[in-house]
């Protein structure tokens, strides 16, 4: 978690991020981490995790992503970036409600000759 708060900071220094944003995505991290305060009445954090593995060049990709931390990080899509995802028919909402009230386990599961791809929450 250190690693994430120092990105957070990171972006806040350079101006990414007012100092107000950077907060809120400080508290959204601490309360998505098991045992910490805030974390939930007694259940545990619940992260949004991808693996994909590139088998031309083995190339392996590990991405966790606390959902509390996901809901906060959409607040923070530049505007162009989110018309241009709406322009495409996605609604991000949509599929953040969806994977934040799916069951835990595997959401999406790719395994082709090129690559293999997993979504999961945990």
């Amino acid at each position: 978690m250190i690693d994430e708060k120092r990105q957070i900071l990171a972006m806040v220094h350079e101006g990414k991020i007012s100092v107000d944003e950077g907060l809120k995505l400080l508290e959204a991290l601490e309360s998505s981490s098991p045992g910490q305060p805030g974390a939930g009445a007694g259940r545990s954090a619940r992260m949004l995790r991808v693996r994909v593995f590139d088998a031309e060049d083995n190339t392996k990709v590990n991405v966790n992503i606390p959902l509390a931390l996901a809901k906060v990080a959409m607040k923070f899509i530049p505007k162009d970036v989110a018309a241009e995802i709406k322009e495409q028919d996605i609604d991000l909402d949509e599929i953040l409600a969806s994977i934040t009230d799916a069951t835990m386990g595997k959401i999406v599961d790719v395994d082709s000759d090129q690559a293999k791809v997993e979504v999961y929450v945990e």
